[in-house]
C-alpha cells in the first residue's frame, strides 16, 4: 500500500519487495533478449558478408565464362570463314571437273 504522509510517499514492505523483483526481473529479461539480439544481428551480419563474398566470385566466375565464350565465337567466326573459303574452292574445282569432263566428251565424240 502507498500511503501519503507527511514524511512523503511511503510504500508498505510487500509492495516494495514485489516492485524490486519486479524490476529485477524485467532487467534481467531485458539483457536476455539483447545479448540473443546482439547474437542474432551477428550471425545475420556474418550470412550477409557470406553471401556477398558468393556474389563477387559468382561475378568474377560469369566474367571469365563470357570472356570464354567470347573466345570460342571469334574462332567459330574464323572457322566459318574458312569453311567457306573452302566450299568455294570445293565448288571451283567441281566446275573445273565439269568443263574438263565436257571436253573429254567432245574429243570422244570427234571422229
Amino acid at each position: 500500500m502507498i500511503d501519503n504522509t507527511d514524511r512523503g510517499i511511503t510504500v508498505n514492505k510487500a509492495l516494495a519487495s514485489t516492485m524490486l523483483v519486479s524490476v529485477t526481473g524485467l532487467i534481467w529479461w531485458g539483457g536476455g533478449t539483447l545479448a540473443s539480439l546482439q547474437g542474432a544481428t551477428e550471425r545475420l551480419t556474418a550470412a550477409l558478408m557470406e553471401t556477398r563474398e558468393v556474389i563477387v566470385a559468382d561475378r568474377a566466375s560469369s566474367a571469365q565464362l563470357e570472356a570464354r565464350i567470347r573466345a570460342l565465337e571469334n574462332s567459330a567466326a574464323r572457322q566459318d570463314v574458312r569453311f567457306d573459303a573452302l566450299s568455294a574452292s570445293i565448288n571451283e574445282l567441281k566446275q573445273q571437273g565439269r568443263e574438263s569432263n565436257d571436253l573429254l566428251r567432245e574429243l570422244l565424240q570427234r571422229p
